[in-house]
């Protein structure tokens, strides 16, 4: 899956065709919008893959992305992407809807942190009581 994708996809929720619509506007600030959800997706997406044994993303934190590179997060997180995407597409123009794309987005990440497995770790005492 392409940031474009998840870009068309996002255009789709807001009623919005990169076709038909003059959404000049919108691409242009994707590319920073995908990269910053990417950058707050991606702790989880580390503890989601060291759950399902899946191996190490290549992500790293930036600023922008381009559109046509490769979402770099599991595909659980592809659709909390287009939620928040859509959310700050259109936060200034209609402030509801992007309210809620963002509890979607919300809700969404939540689920996936909720169905992560516990891990055992070892407890550190720091005040000397154990």
């Amino acid at each position: 899956m392409t940031y474009r994708e998840i870009y068309e996809n996002a255009l789709r929720l807001v009623s919005e065709s990169s076709v038909t619509g003059d959404t000049d506007d919108y691409e242009e600030r994707a590319g920073y919008i995908l990269a910053n959800a990417c950058c707050a997706c991606l702790p989880l997406d580390t503890s989601y893959r060291l759950a399902n044994k899946i191996a190490k993303s290549n992500a790293s934190p930036s600023t922008y992305v381009e559109l046509t590179e490769s979402f770099p997060l599991c595909d659980i997180f592809s659709a909390p992407t287009v939620y928040y995407l859509a959310a700050m597409l259109v936060l200034d123009e209609n402030e509801s809807m992007s309210e809620k794309f963002f509890d979607l987005y919300s809700d969404a990440l939540a689920s996936i942190q909720r169905d992560l497995p516990a891990q055992l770790k070892s407890v550190v005492d720091r005040y000397g009581l154990m």
